[in-house]
């Protein structure tokens, strides 16, 4: 009997054991579980409130970057248009110098001289003084014409100031006796190959300032 009765103890004793450790294994790992979640939870809104900081602060940045591109913007088309507006001065400016030069040095060259007119002595000094003011004027301001229109306006002044001289030296310094043929081929030169030019030079200077549109038709020069 006493036998019996200690092995039920010992039983008991044994499950009352095994659910002890049972239980205190469950509450472990139900403590380490809400410790998980908890540390979790404050992990995930610790991140949530840093993205959010970065994001106001991404925000911010990007708005003042915006506003620093508007101004570089706004300052660049400010000196954009001061540019533009220099240059159509400059070439209207080029461009009636030139037509000065061209203008004088036909009428010098010119074939009929009629009564009460200029004499060839004072034509020939207008048409000088007329090249030697756009010399003085594109040379301080040829930087704001492009090269290749640059190169152009001065192959033009240079076959003006070429057809100038032929003239001078061939038929206006040889006191009448020069050639009438020199003096037509010179002539002919001014109405023909270097109008076109300067025509040609004109389209180039309207492109400059803007205008694509074909322009050769509205050339008005009749000289």
């Amino acid at each position: 009997m006493f036998s019996d009765f200690l092995l039920e103890v010992i039983t008991a004793a044994s499950v009352s054991a095994i659910l002890t450790i049972l239980l205190l294994l469950l509450t472990k790992s139900w403590i380490s579980e809400r410790l998980k979640n908890a540390i979790k939870s404050e992990y995930d809104q610790k991140l949530e409130a840093h993205k959010s900081q970065l994001k106001a602060q991404t925000d911010i940045e990007t708005e003042k970057l915006k506003s620093s591109l508007s101004i570089t913007a706004a300052e660049r088309h400010v000196k954009f248009s001061k540019l533009h507006e220099d240059r159509a001065k400059i070439i209207a400016g080029a461009y009636a110098l030139l037509k000065d030069v061209y203008i004088t040095v036909q009428d010098y060259v010119k074939i009929f001289e009629p009564a009460g007119g200029k004499p060839r002595e004072e034509r020939r000094k207008i048409a000088s003084d007329a090249h030697l003011a756009l010399r003085q004027y594109y040379s301080k301001k040829i930087i704001y014409i492009p090269k290749a229109t640059a190169e152009k306006l001065e192959a033009i002044d240079m076959e003006l100031v070429k057809t100038f001289n032929e003239f001078a030296y061939t038929i206006d310094f040889q006191q009448g006796t020069g050639d009438a043929m020199k003096w037509n081929e010179i002539f002919e030169r001014m109405r023909g190959e270097m109008k076109e030019a300067l025509n040609d030079l004109e389209d180039e200077f309207r492109k400059l300032l803007g205008d694509e549109r074909e322009n050769r038709g509205l050339t008005t020069t009749s000289y």
